[in-house]
C-alpha cells in the first residue's frame, strides 16, 4: 500500500511539472497565433495553418491545466503527447536531429506519454471521482454502455440482412 502512494506522489509531481512548463507554450501560441502559423505551422505544408495554431495552443494550454489538476488525466495526455509528436516531427524536418532543440519536446513527449499510459495515480481529482461516484451509478453506467452496444449489433444485424 506504501508503494501506490510513494508511486502516486511520482505521478502527482510529474504531472505538475509537464503541466506548469507546458503551460507558458500554450499562452505564446494564443498570444500571437499568426505569427506561430506562420512560423511553424507553414512548414509542415498542413492545410489551415492558422486553425492548428489555435489547436495546438489550447491544446497546451488546455491540457496543462487537465493534468495539473488529475481531472481527465488521459484526455490531457493525449492532447499534450499529439501536439509534441508534431512538434518534435517539426524539429526533425527543419532542423535535423538536433539534440538541443529536440530534448525539451522529447522530455514533454515522454512525460505526456507515460502520463497516457500509466493514468493520474490517487492524488487526482480523477482519482477522487472514482472515489466519491456510489458503485451503483458506476454499474448503471456499465448497463447503459451494454444497452448501446446491444442497439449497434441490432442495427447493423439489420442492415446486412
Amino acid at each position: 500500500m506504501k508503494q501506490n502512494y510513494i508511486a502516486s506522489a511520482g505521478l502527482l509531481l510529474l504531472r505538475i511539472a509537464v503541466g506548469v512548463m507546458m503551460i507558458h507554450h500554450g499562452q505564446e501560441k494564443l498570444a500571437d497565433p499568426q505569427q506561430f502559423a506562420d512560423t511553424y505551422v507553414a512548414s509542415l505544408h498542413l492545410p489551415f495553418p492558422l486553425f492548428f495554431a489555435y489547436a495546438a495552443g489550447l491544446s497546451e494550454l488546455i491540457g496543462s491545466w487537465l493534468l495539473i489538476f488529475g481531472v481527465f488525466t488521459p484526455l490531457g495526455a493525449l492532447a499534450i503527447t499529439g501536439t509534441m509528436a508534431v512538434a518534435a516531427y517539426q524539429h526533425i524536418l527543419t532542423g535535423g536531429f538536433n539534440i538541443y532543440v529536440l530534448e525539451l519536446v522529447a522530455l514533454y513527449l515522454g512525460g505526456s506519454v507515460s502520463l497516457l499510459f500509466i493514468g493520474p495515480g490517487l492524488f487526482s481529482l480523477d482519482a477522487a471521482l472514482i472515489r466519491l461516484l456510489p458503485a451503483k451509478a458506476m454499474q448503471s453506467a456499465s448497463d447503459d454502455f451494454d444497452l448501446a452496444e446491444d442497439i449497434s449489433n441490432l442495427a447493423y444485424v439489420k442492415i446486412n440482412d
